[in-house]
């Protein structure tokens, strides 16, 4: 910058010889902090030439995505690479300590690792996505049947099956379970081990109905079926479980929609992830089997169901071309479906991580009640949240509802329901369980078979052909 000389009340140039315009014109900032660095520099010059010792500090940062051990072993290699070309003493130090530091930060990564695999996690959450238990609504009274884990493991033993005739709870079922196999499925299924899994982050795909959106609108004379949002399970959670300090996730009326049913095995890498949930080995289910069949069918029939079904064939091989009957059931505090049948089918339920309130009666009590509450209160569409809280009490005082049973179901409770039971469950904690549907029996078939295909439950018909045994070869 040249200035003009002192009283010669010039206006200062730069260096191409531009005039400032204006009297109060200031130096561009860049120029500004450029004399000042300069000023500085030229104070600190002589204390820093007078230094027998100079002290540089240099940071690596090192994010929570960065591959540590990659890091490690490239700077261990700059250090090799200094010695060997005999750099300065003081660089081949600097390196040194920076593998020591580096060193400390994966033994500590290691504790944590080895401490993440020992650890049994106590919820299904963590506590940035938890939401608020509803302690307040358990069950006051448990009116269901009680039965101890032992007692169960000595019915399995002497050849009898799990087909109650009233529904079973059996508290803390841990025991059912092979040795350590309990605590291992309590650490893998875990909502922070799912949002980590790259595999299921890019594959899996979670059903989601937001709050506001209608299932179904009439097109025409036409009632026309709506589809989800298919997102993925980390959406999942922070649409359904995370708050804000300001606002945080309430359990109710803002996660009553949440629960969701899915396919265990869309939820693994290999069917051996489902291994230690299979606590029922002594008893002969036919639905693998079937399951088997119905996949081998729809992969013989691929082409032949897309000329069919044409767009729709990806949408119903999703829907119907896999016979489901192993199921995982999550949601936060406060979610909950309506009451329902369970197709027929006998079906056990364990709690892995939280807990539930569970109302249970059969058919004929629930068509009783039907008639006279169905117009009145809906409360077969109505949430479970909703039915605890205002529906029951109705039913019970003004519609005569008296024959059903209750339970709360803890970590590590097991639920037996037979066929002919209508279910509502209600989660008052994030939770997690696995539940299995189980054919046994020429009765339980046909009474599937009548449910699925002759008196459909669901205000849907299914077409179905029957075939003598000679014709299907």
């Amino acid at each position: 910058i040249e200035w003009g000389g002192a009283g010669s009340g010039a206006s200062p140039r730069d260096s191409a010889g531009s005039r400032w315009v204006g009297a109060m014109s200031r130096p561009a900032p860049l120029l500004l902090s450029s004399l000042l660095f300069a000023a500085l520099l030229l104070q600190l010059t002589p204390t820093v030439l007078g230094q027998s010792t100079l002290k540089l500090s240099a940071t690596l940062t090192i994010e929570k995505t960065d591959d540590k051990a990659k890091t490690n072993e490239q700077v261990q290699q700059l250090l090799a690479h200094a010695k060997e070309k005999k750099y300065e003493g003081n660089v081949q130090r600097f390196l040194e300590n920076m593998v020591v530091q580096l060193q400390k930060v994966m033994d500590a990564a290691k504790v944590v690792e080895e401490k993440k695999v020992s650890e049994v996690p106590k919820d299904f959450t963590p506590a940035k996505y938890r939401v608020k238990a509803m302690p307040k609504l358990n069950a006051k009274k448990i009116t269901v049947k009680k039965m101890t884990a032992a007692e169960l493991s000595k019915r399995l033993e002497e050849g009898k099956d799990i087909n109650f005739k009233e529904p079973m709870l059996i508290t803390n079922a841990t025991g059912l379970f092979a040795d350590g196999a309990w605590e291992q499925v309590r650490r893998h299924w875990t909502a922070s081990r799912i949002m980590e899994d790259q595999h299921l982050e890019k594959e899996f795909r979670v059903e989601y109905w937001p709050q506001d959106k209608a299932r179904a609108r009439m097109v025409g004379n036409m009632l026309q079926m709506e589809e989800p949002e298919m997102i993925s399970f980390s959406r999942y959670v922070v649409n359904c479980f995370h708050g804000t300090p300001a606002k945080p996730k309430l359990p109710g009326q803002n996660t009553e929609h949440c629960e969701q049913t899915v396919d265990a095995q869309s939820m693994v890498h290999n069917l051996t992830e489902l291994d230690n949930l299979r606590i029922f080995s002594q008893i002969e289910n036919a639905l693998p089997h079937m399951a088997e069949f119905r996949r081998g069918l729809v992969e013989a029939a691929g082409d032949e169901i897309k000329a069919i079904l044409g767009k729709g064939a990806e949408r119903w091989k999703r829907k119907e071309g896999r016979m489901s009957y192993q199921y995982f059931v999550f949601g936060p505090s406060g979610s909950g479906a309506n009451l329902r049948p369970e197709n027929g089918l006998p079906f056990y339920d364990v709690m892995i991580h939280g807990s539930k309130r569970w109302l249970l009666l059969q058919e004929d009590e629930m068509d009783k009640v039907a008639q006279k509450a169905r117009e009145a209160l809906e409360f077969d569409k109505t949430s479970a949240y909703m039915f605890f809280e205002e529906k029951l009490p109705e039913l019970r005082e003004e519609f005569g509802l008296k024959k059903y049973v209750e339970a709360n179901q803890g970590p590590g409770d097991l639920i037996i329901v037979p066929s002919g039971w209508f279910r509502v469950s209600l989660a008052l904690a994030d939770s997690f369980s696995y539940y299995e549907t189980i054919l046994k029996g020429k009765e339980t078939l046909a009474a599937l078979t009548d449910n699925n295909v002759w008196r459909p439950q669901h205000r849907y018909f299914r077409l179905a052909y029957c075939y003598t045994p000679d014709t299907v070869g």
